[in-house]
Parts: C-alpha cells; structure tokens; sequence
C-alpha cells in the first residue's frame, strides 16, 4: 500500500477511535494502539484474510466439468461463509491475546472467560448449521428473531445430541458459546459476533475487487426498512439506482447498528477499513460526516 493510503488509513482509525470514545462505549481505545503503529502488519493481515475471502468465489473444478453451472464464480456459500470467519477469527485472537494463543504453555492458553481455541473453533463451525434446516435468513431486521432462535435452538438440541460422550466438556463450551454470540456482555461472544458481521462485509468488497460487485436498487421492492435507510445514504450509485452491498453494509456495521462499538481493541474496524482502502482507494463520504458531526472534526484533517 502507497504512502497516501497508509497515511488516510491512519487518520481514519484515529477519527473512529476518538469518535468511539467521544459516545462513550464500553469499550474505549487508546489512540496509542497497535493497529494505528503496525499499519503495514494490519494491511498483511488483510490481506490474509483477502485470500480466504478470495477463495470463496474460486468454484471446484466439478462444477463446469459436470454441468452444475456455466458461471464462473461461485456465489459465497454457508460453508465459505464459516470458513471466512474462521479466518478472521483466528487472526483476532493472535490479536486480542498473542500470537500463539491456545498453544498449551503459552502465556495465553485459553481466552480471558477460559475458553480454549478448540471450543471456540467449534462454535463458529456450528454456527450457521442451523441454515442447514431453515435456510439462510437475511440479517436485514425483516427476519422474525423470535422464530428464528427457536428454529436454532431445536437444531442446536438435535446437533449436540450426536456429539460422541468422549468430548463432554468440548462439545458443551462450543455450544454455550453459539448462543452466547448474541450476548454482546459476553467477552468471547462479542468477539465471535464481530467476526461474523465483519465476514459479510469483507466477502462484499472480494466481490467488488473481484469486478462483481453485488448490486441492488435503491427501490428494489425486496428492500427492508433498514436496507432503505442504508440505500439513501450510499455515496456511491450508478445512473439506474444500484447500490453497492459492500457500502450499505459498512453503513450497518458503523452507523445504523454500531457494530463497531462492540470492538474492544479496534482490530474489526481496522481491518475493514483497511481492506475498504485497499479495493475503492478511498474512505466513505458519510463516515466522514460522521466524524465532523460528532467530534467537530474536519475530513480534510491529516
């Protein structure tokens, strides 16, 4: 990366660290952190992460060989999905605790609430089997989430009752820690719910940089509520009204929902800015407004 992105991707992550700390979240950063002084291991990380994503869309030579599709890349699948937040989940914990996390005898063999590496594998393995049943279900608020945690926790029922008796305490951690995802308090949960939605959208921009960009209307009938608002504020459209996935859902991420505000030590949100940085070469317009609204800070501050 050239020296103008480097020096943009630091002023951004500078912006969004004095913003998160200006609302107040639980989990403030210190403008002193690793991801603004390792800017060139952070941009490597990404694009680690960019070769996972990456191979998501490359199809099996099976595929065209047997006629199961003429196209030429294979739309992200459940399993790709999974495989991505692994990944990303992986290079969190090298992150959040050190680089041979999990490593019997290492400073940090287990997380902080004492979860071990394997158990936490194992819950981003099983946690979208569930779709294996009920089908993937849109993260858009038009889902009935109710409905939906009663599908899951059936399955989950089902899932674990196959687990062999020698695993025991695995099989039961990994499980706990699936439904504890959606417990934003829950230290490890937290971090496993951010590598998710960081998975959705970093899988959005490999599409972009891959020259298929995803694209709905603005007045798609198919849109949700939050999908609208998301729509009305992408910077970027073309002259029939597309927005691109990959903007609407940084907006979800940073603005509509606040993801970000989860992220105790800033790693999610550098990588997602970095990896912005890498495909579109530039930062968001209404991020940008975000930061002078809140923090009074002009976008043309170095």
């Amino acid at each position: 990366m050239d020296c103008k992105l480097i020096n943009q991707y630091k002023k951004i992550l500078r912006q969004e660290f004095a913003l998160k700390n200006a609302l107040n979240t639980p989990y403030s950063i210190t403008n002193e952190s690793v991801f603004l002084n390792s800017a060139s291991a952070v941009e490597n990380t990404v694009s680690q992460i960019a070769e996972f994503a990456k191979s998501a869309l490359l199809p099996r030579s099976y595929i065209e060989r047997y006629g199961l599709s003429n196209d030429k890349t294979a739309y992200e699948s459940v399993g790709a999905h999974t495989n991505l937040v692994s990944a990303i989940a992986d290079k969190a914990l090298s992150y959040y605790y050190c680089p041979d996390f999990g490593v019997p005898g290492s400073e940090w063999p287990c997380t902080i609430d004492e979860y071990s590496y394997r158990e936490i594998m194992e819950a981003i393995r099983i946690h979208d089997l569930p779709e294996n049943e009920i089908g993937d279900w849109p993260d858009n608020g038009s889902t009935d989430l109710k409905t939906k945690a009663k599908f899951e926790h059936d399955y989950m029922d089902y899932f674990a009752s196959k687990y062999p008796l020698y695993r025991g305490n695995i099989n039961k951690r990994a499980v706990e820690l699936f439904y504890a995802m959606n417990d934003p308090n829950h230290t490890t949960g937290r971090l496993l719910h951010l590598a998710d939605k960081t998975a959705a959208l970093i899988i959005t921009l490999q599409y972009d940089s891959a020259g298929h960009p995803p694209l709905i209307k603005a007045n798609d009938p198919a849109l949700s509520e939050r999908d609208c608002k998301e729509a009305m504020m992408c910077d970027w459209h073309d002259d029939e009204g597309h927005r691109k996935a990959s903007e609407m859902w940084a907006i979800d991420f940073f603005h509509i929902r606040k993801f970000n505000e989860l992220d105790d030590i800033g790693f999610f949100t550098a990588l997602i800015v970095m990896y912005t940085l890498m495909v579109n070469k530039r930062w968001y317009d209404w991020r940008e407004k975000d930061y002078e609204d809140i923090l009074g800070l002009s976008s043309k501050l170095a």
